[in-house]
């Protein structure tokens, strides 16, 4: 049987039934796709819980973010179970992260700041709001065909540089300019070729790996004092 692709769903629990509830049942229809994570464990492993997700996290193929109104279970002050299944599954890949926010409910303090830092405008990922569970299920399912159709043009086991290039030749300041890349041991060069002008931008490696949407933003803020 052909090995299926992973989808976690991660978000608090108790809160949030009908959301989580949409998710599973929208991918029913998938047999392609197996839900991860919404469901509890019905197989013993040799990890706790915590680990277990993590691995989860880290894994899945892609990673589903419900926000809601509770921050949820904090494994260690000021860290909860869904943040660090998030920071994991960033860690492991930040392209394959999808992250939903139910707009129907007032979040509490923790959770209003793990929210800035998700949707942060230069380092985080758009949110999409819903405000029913039906709805959640039309926006998801959109965005996940469209990630899967990109994704399965660019095959696994990418590292954050790869994914970094694959992102930077795709934005260029206007659709004639060339774009021309180089890396070595430290630094990613690229040169945009535009308008008999040449743009030199460089990016260390490190950074990529700790701030990737931070230096694809750059890119972003870079083209428009070319143009």
């Amino acid at each position: 049987m052909p090995e299926k692709i992973t989808l976690m769903l991660s978000s608090t629990i108790a809160d949030m039934p009908a959301d989580r509830d949409a998710v599973v049942k929208l991918f029913e229809k998938y047999p392609f796709v197996e839900v991860v994570g919404a469901k509890p464990i019905q197989k013993s492993y040799s990890a706790n819980p915590y680990s277990n997700t993590l691995d989860m996290a880290e894994s899945c193929d892609f990673y589903v973010l419900l926000l809601g109104a509770r921050y949820g279970c904090e494994i260690r002050p000021g860290l909860s179970a869904t943040e660090a299944e998030f920071d994991r599954a960033y860690r492991s890949n930040p392209t394959k992260i999808l992250v939903f926010k139910n707009n129907s409910i007032s979040p509490e303090e923790k959770q209003k700041i793990f929210i800035e830092k998700v949707g942060d405008y230069y380092k985080g990922y758009w949110i999409s709001d819903y405000g029913y569970s039906h709805e959640l299920q039309g926006i998801l399912e959109e965005s996940f065909l469209s990630l899967l159709k990109e994704r399965a043009s660019i095959g696994s086991r990418l590292s954050f540089v790869d994914h970094f290039l694959r992102l930077a030749v795709q934005r260029r300041p206007t659709q004639d300019a060339l774009v021309f890349y180089s890396v070595n041991e430290n630094i990613v060069e690229l040169n945009y070729k535009w308008q008999s002008k040449s743009h030199i931008l460089q990016f260390n490696r490190s950074r990529i790996n700790s701030d990737f949407w931070g230096c694809i933003s750059e890119l972003e803020k870079q083209f428009s004092t070319w143009i």
